[in-house]
């Protein structure tokens, strides 16, 4: 809920532009036509057709006058030319962190420069602006992209070959590469810096302070003879623990509200007559909290959020992130590391006008850039190319996939280079599993899917009516005082259980992995008594109930802590993912199935359902079933399917397993759609109020007539009465239009009889009326 989606009601309402949004231009053409009348009165037609076609087509007019006191002007001066004031951008330098600033609603420019051209600027007039809270027009874009390509063709001799067989081909791929590289940089810092700040909780290395707990532990010839820890049960040891987590959220929190974006929306509990005059409201949007993936569907999907990609927002999210999973919150990476990717991807169409002045083709660089930021954050170019597809992005043609997958194999490969970890892999919870599944193991698979769908479906019902409460009640007022106490409850209570003291990533990495059968086989990084600790409760050998019940009681209570702190932490000011913690959650759950089930081969290795099993020895893995339980409820939380199962195959080396972890992904996913028709990300959307066409849901509409489903009270433009058309009442209904969140929609044009003539957008009277004032002063 990276936009603060508990404070955002409408769902379409102008917002304050920002330059460092991605947002971009149609390609509505507008030309304003020669002057009608003389003496005290003139008018302007303004005809919206399309020229790059190539064909005459229907076109609307609508009709502004304005009285003047003097005489016609010149004839020069009725005829359309293009405006200086109408350019796109400004001719200010612009850099990385100076955007670039455009000027007005449309581009006057030539859609290639003069020097390509051979000739004068033409001022096509081509819109190449939106308005924050709108959505773009598809159609329009790709009117544009193809009038882009006609001119490009027109180019001939050398440098047309070049540009149109050379350069304009590889400006796409030059752009995902560089969105790679970039991403791989980003996800390299924060995983290292998120790693030493983490480690300052529990203690610090003697021989470098800088250095992480886990590489501190590496470089020791005994086994963390440089890592200090703080006593753990000592009342100094939690205190530390504690504040210096409080203290990690705290400035993320600040971070947060300090970036945060007013935004004027229109009050939905006025009526829209006409004659009602609508108050617009102020609300806060917090961009740089939550995880940014609902809000990153909604651009993807044509909706327009100025500043929610900038670079403001990227290093408030970067930082925030860092410090979030460094305290020990129930907060991912994995969800703001997609916002940080489509972040990097928006930024870096600047570069090429191509995509900068397009919002339909800046879209397939934010897919590609989303993949990149699930590759990144779990090691998985392929699970993220597929998270893309099928959660993230709203259009994936075949061109995008293979931009994609080049975005995350680059990513991914620079990621590897980096190292941020020290063990030079990029696999995160790298599993050396030498056993094969059993028949009998199946029914544990299908319940723990049950459970995965049952929790995915209680978390996002009860997530969303902790948002609500929080927009509804005092809580909401102060953002910053609710993350410190929730991380100060969280800590607190943690602390005691091993299981939840340590991170997610430690936590779900030490229960994915078998019992070493020596020390230097134990995969995952902690210091020496937590480490021991741990695998000594896990690694259980005995037949004896009484032998597992501490382990199991242990996993049990860490399963309601982190269920319960999952369901409360989702939304506060700060930026944090869903993926890890509720992989953490279902890991639990599937580590208890599964250290219930070794329980019971030992103990009754003469029942005939376990013939199977070897005698005197293991027959199951428990690390197996929290693999399986990882997938299922993170596929119950998000409605996602084929992505979670190839996320989890790259996560942890291990392609033995995938039938298991499809059993109990589609079981998670069956159970949770019964019960919850939508996943968390569509529900948060839906609270924010973002226009989102899911493509696969079914609407069925039980109006009869398409008279039922029309809307009355629509203001209209009349070509008969001329008086009720001049400039000051147009733009008076344009402010109305805009201030009740419909400045993306437009007027239906209409005679006197109340019979349709035609329908004109909002930002094309928007436009013909500015070119009215630029061609009549007197008219402002």
């Amino acid at each position: 809920m990276a936009s603060d989606l508990t404070d955002l009601e409408p769902r379409r309402a102008p917002g304050a532009s920002e330059s460092s949004s991605g947002a971009g231009g149609g390609a509505s053409q507008l030309s304003a036509g020669r002057t009608v009348g003389s003496g005290a009165e003139r008018r302007w037609s303004v005809d919206t057709h399309n020229r790059d076609h190539g064909r005459s087509s229907r076109h609307t007019s609508s009709q502004l006058s304005r009285s003047r006191s003097h005489h016609a002007v010149s004839k020069a001066q009725d005829q359309a030319v293009p405006f200086p004031m109408l350019r796109a951008e400004d001719e200010a330098p612009t850099s990385w962190l100076i955007p670039r600033v455009r000027s007005a609603l449309y581009d006057s420019e030539n859609l290639l420069s003069a020097a390509h051209l051979g000739r004068r600027n033409k001022g096509k007039g081509i819109r190449a602006w939106y308005t924050s809270y709108t959505t773009i027009d598809w159609l329009h874009d790709d009117i544009r992209e193809q009038a882009r390509l006609r001119t490009l063709r027109a180019i001939g001799g050398t440098k047309g070959w070049w540009l149109n067989h050379v350069w304009d081909p590889v400006q796409g791929w030059l752009l995902v590469v560089l969105v790679g590289l970039l991403c791989g940089l980003f996800a390299g810092f924060i995983s290292e810096w998120t790693e030493l700040l983490a480690g300052w909780k529990t203690g610090y290395c003697r021989a470098d302070w800088r250095l992480s707990q886990t590489i501190c532990c590496r470089m020791s010839a005994v086994e963390c003879e440089y890592w200090h820890a703080w006593e753990p049960r000592s009342l100094s040891g939690r205190a530390i623990f504690v504040v210096v987590g409080g203290v990690y959220t705290l400035i993320a929190a600040i971070l947060v509200v300090k970036s945060a974006t007013r935004v004027t929306m229109a009050n939905r509990g006025v009526s829209s007559s006409v004659e009602t005059s609508v108050s617009p409201t102020v609300k806060m949007a917090y961009y740089g909290a939550g995880s940014g993936i609902p809000e990153v569907k909604s651009i993807l999907a044509g909706f327009v959020i100025h500043g929610f990609l900038g670079v403001r927002i990227l290093v408030v999210k970067t930082f925030g992130l860092i410090l979030c999973c460094a305290s020990g919150i129930m907060a991912g990476k994995e969800g703001p590391m997609v916002q940080i990717a489509s972040s990097l991807g928006n930024i870096s169409t600047r570069i090429f006008d191509k995509y900068y002045k397009n919002e339909a083709k800046k879209r397939e660089i934010i897919s590609a850039a989303a993949a990149a930021g699930v590759s990144v954050a779990f090691g998985a170019p392929i699970g993220g190319v597929l998270f893309s597809l099928e959660e993230v992005s709203y259009f994936f043609p075949n061109k995008t996939m293979l931009r994609s997958l080049t975005c995350a194999l680059v990513a991914a490969l620079v990621l590897k280079a980096y190292d941020p970890f020290g063990t030079g892999k990029l696999v995160l919870f790298q599993t050396t599993y030498d056993m094969d599944y059993h028949w009998f193991e199946m029914l544990a698979f299908v319940i723990i899917g049950v459970f995965g769908g049952l929790y995915g479906a209680l978390f996002c019902h009860l997530n969303m009516a902790v948002n609500r409460l929080r927009k509804c009640t005092w809580i909401g007022r102060y953002p910053i005082a609710e993350v410190v106490a929730i991380t100060t409850l969280t800590l607190a209570i943690s602390y005691q259980n091993p299981f939840t003291r340590i991170g997610l990533g430690e936590l779900v990495g030490s229960l994915f992995q078998e019992c070493p059968t020596i020390v230097s086989d134990r995969p995952y990084p902690t210091s020496s008594d937590e480490e021991s600790e741990i695998e000594k409760l896990l690694c259980v050998t005995s037949s004896k109930l009484s032998d597992y019940m501490p382990l199991l009681s242990l996993l049990a209570l860490a399963l309601l802590n982190r269920a319960f702190f999952a369901i409360v932490t989702f939304g506060i000011k700060v930026p944090s993912g869903l993926v890890l913690p509720s992989m953490s959650i279902g890991a639990v759950f599937g580590r208890i199935v599964g250290t219930y089930m070794e329980y019971l081969t030992r103990a009754h290795s003469g029942l005939a359902v376990f013939s199977q099993c070897p005698a005197n020895s293991r027959c199951v893995i428990p690390g197996i079933y929290a693999l399986v339980g990882a997938g299922a409820t993170l596929t119950g939380a998000t409605h996602t399917t084929i992505a979670v199962v190839a996320i989890l195959m790259e996560l942890t080396g291990n392609l033995i397993y995938t039938l298991p972890v499809l059993v109990g992904v589609m079981t998670a996913r069956w159970v949770a759609e019964y019960f919850s028709p939508s996943g968390i990300y569509d529900m948060l959307l839906e609270h924010a109020g973002h226009p989102y066409f899911d493509t696969k849901t079914q609407y069925i509409h039980t109006r009869r007539t398409a008279a039922e489903l029309m809307q009355t009270d629509l203001e209209t433009i009349c070509v008969d009465y001329e008086n009720e058309n001049t400039v000051e009442l147009l733009s008076a209904r344009l402010a109305r239009i805009s201030e009740r969140g419909l400045a993306d929609g437009g007027f239906p044009v209409v005679n006197s009889r109340g019979h349709l003539l035609g329908w004109i957008a909002c930002a094309e009277l928007e436009f013909a009326i500015a070119r009215c004032h630029a061609l009549d002063p007197a008219t402002a």
